[in-house]
């Protein structure tokens, strides 16, 4: 059985200090088998989800040069939070 999506992008952001956007959503779509603008942006509003919620911090941000998601999108740097880190503990993900 798969992880939740959003438990999924938590357990990837605790592998690493921080990680953008378009990396999070490439392993997500791998991981679930799905593709296509409609996913990329489910998994793009589950990352502004759990930010949000306090699990993940936006650390930084700049303009697609269109290598990634499309020309001119705004696309973000995440890490997880201790908050974040404390809640993957108490809820068994860590």
């Amino acid at each position: 059985m798969k992880l939740h999506q959003k438990a999924y992008l938590l357990v990837e952001l605790s592998k690493k200090d921080s990680s953008w956007d378009y990396d999070l959503v490439a392993k997500a779509l791998e991981e679930y088998n799905v593709s296509g603008s409609r996913w990329v942006n489910t998994f793009r509003v589950a990352l502004d989800e759990l930010s949000a919620a306090g699990l993940a911090n936006s650390t930084d941000k700049k303009l697609d040069d269109g290598t990634h998601v499309g020309a001119d999108k705004v696309l973000f740097k995440y890490e997880l939070t201790e908050f974040g880190r404390t809640r993957m503990c108490e809820t068994g993900l860590l």
